[in-house]
């Protein structure tokens, strides 16, 4: 089975506050939408997440990381 490859092509993002629910402990709550744009071999395809403020910067701290660590094979 041959493996799939994705390459990258944009990301996109928001940031939002929730300012009604029905749940009165979601109110004031910080997130951000991420969407990932996708090429697989010609195909493009959208990827979307929503992550908390501390999700968002744990995920850049990870990323940061990678980019180090890359560097120093390189």
């Amino acid at each position: 089975m041959e493996e799939q490859k994705n390459t990258l092509v944009d990301v996109s993002w928001k940031f939002g506050v929730t300012t009604s629910s029905s749940e009165s402990d979601k109110v004031g709550k910080t997130f951000l939408q991420l969407k990932l744009q996708l090429n697989n071999e010609g195909k493009m395809k959208d990827v979307f997440t929503e992550m908390t403020l501390t999700q968002f910067y744990k995920f850049i701290h990870d990323l940061e990381q990678a980019k180090n660590n890359l560097e120093l094979l390189s």
